[in-house]
């Protein structure tokens, strides 16, 4: 008897290390499409006709995903019936085709009124960052069917959506600087690239990653072995439907620490009934949660490249690479130290200011920012970059923990919605000033 047991046991170990897995490829899903554009940016810009205005098109692009879930959450008000598998199974399906179709056309070039637009990838960026966006709305609450502890491998995958682009990038290697001159800033980069594997190979990495994560799925959702080992208990039930929109990922994973570890120093913020926020210190807190959205998913995407090309082509992929490896860094910080009061806070914020403009100092100094050919200004660069990504994820990540702690069961759709509203004001803004305006200046690089 008692080997029965023991045997039983050990199958069931066996299945949950199964489960953790398939939870963790499922997750990394989320955000591998956009993070994974985003990585490779630096050797896109070098042939794509927008040049170095690339990114703010893209950021554009990214937000304006946003309909997505926005028109899920509409349904979901009227009460349609919906079902959260089959549009899950939808999104990956149509996040893997599109990253497929990335793979052959992203160099497609479309002339509209006379002007080369990289219509294809703006088209294939959506389609890919609405799987990113229906992650707050949909995946998470999809996981309610499983025992809360299989939340930390969803977000384990989640930070790997990051990384993994990052690593391949850096194995990718970079595209060789040379000699620049100013010029107009719709002529597009044609340095001569010095690359392992050229962008078709790496976005085909993405999508087999896509591909496996929606297998994952599908066995999640039908596999009897996945039905037979998982017990949901609703007493577990820890996830919430409040988070409209999708910022970032970083939502995500405050909700996993948050659950982890309940901050217990938010009692200064909070009045006699210790039930929420004083409403000064919530106005403050959700219009400073506003401005980091605007500038760290808006505008400083955006302004990036002016920035870090002019150090060279190095540059730019480091800081960009090296920023998808801080965010989940910061969110493992978190796990042992989270700042809950405002003065720490403003002190933060401070610091996040003077890193903000010092690199929006040198993208208006482009093309000739100071430092420009020594090894110091391309290591103060990647420093500054990498630095203002964790800064204010962390920034954000306490934010959303002390409204969180507030137990105010609106809090967190009250954050998203300001979240939202800075992301996207964000890349309004830097689109129309970089695009409208000769603020920003680039040069043109030749072999």
């Amino acid at each position: 008897m008692t080997n029965v047991l023991q045997g039983s046991e050990r199958r069931k170990r066996k299945s949950s290390i199964i489960v953790h897995l398939l939870i963790t490829i499922f997750g990394i899903s989320t955000w591998i499409g956009i993070n994974g554009i985003y990585v490779q940016l630096p050797v896109l810009i070098s042939t794509s006709p927008e040049g170095w205005t690339l990114p703010s098109y893209l950021v554009l692009v990214v937000q304006s995903a946003n309909v997505g879930p926005l028109l899920y959450l509409i349904l979901q008000h009227f009460q349609w019936k919906i079902n959260e598998s089959w549009w899950i199974l939808c999104l990956l399906f149509l996040g893997s085709c599109a990253m497929g179709f990335l793979t052959f056309f992203h160099s497609e070039k479309t002339v509209i009124n006379g002007v080369e637009y990289s219509l294809n990838l703006f088209i294939l960026t959506f389609f890919n960052a609405l799987v990113g966006c229906f992650s707050s709305v949909l995946f998470m609450p999809y996981l309610r069917n499983f025992k809360k502890n299989y939340l930390v491998s969803f977000f384990i995958g989640e930070g790997l959506s990051g990384v993994l682009p990052s690593i391949v990038a850096l194995i990718q290697g970079v595209a060789d600087s040379s000699e620049c001159t100013t010029y107009n800033k719709n002529t597009t980069d044609s340095s001569k690239m010095n690359l392992k594997f050229s962008s078709s190979e790496y976005f085909l990495f993405i999508f087999i990653v896509l591909f496996l994560s929606l297998t994952a799925f599908i066995i999640l959702e039908y596999s009897s072995l996945v039905q037979s080992t998982t017990n949901v208990d609703k007493s577990d039930d820890t996830l919430s439907n409040e988070t409209p929109t999708c910022i970032s990922n970083e939502l995500d994973n405050r909700r996993s620490i948050n659950h982890a570890k309940e901050t217990n120093k938010v009692s200064d913020l909070c009045n006699n009934n210790a039930n929420g926020l004083i409403p000064q210190m919530q106005y403050y807190l959700f219009i400073l949660l506003t401005i980091c959205c605007f500038f760290s998913n808006g505008f400083f995407p955006s302004i990036q490249s002016y920035s870090c090309l002019p150090y060279g082509n190095i540059a730019y992929k480091l800081s960009v690479t090296f920023a998808q490896f801080a965010n989940p860094l910061v969110c493992l910080l978190a796990y042992w130290f989270v700042v809950s009061d405002v003065k720490h806070i403003t002190y933060l914020s401070i610091v996040c200011l003077a890193i903000g403009s010092y690199v929006t100092y040198l993208a208006l100094m482009s093309p000739d920012p100071p430092l420009q050919e020594t090894t110091l200004g391309v290591f103060l660069i990647v420093i500054a970059w990498t630095s203002l990504v964790a800064f204010i994820s962390y920034l954000k990540l306490t934010i959303v923990s002390v409204l969180k702690n507030t137990m105010l069961p609106a809090m967190l759709l009250r954050a998203g919605a300001f979240m939202q509203i800075g992301s996207a004001s964000g890349a309004i803004f830097s689109f129309l000033i970089i695009n409208f305006t000769n603020y920003f200046k680039t040069f043109n690089c030749n072999p």
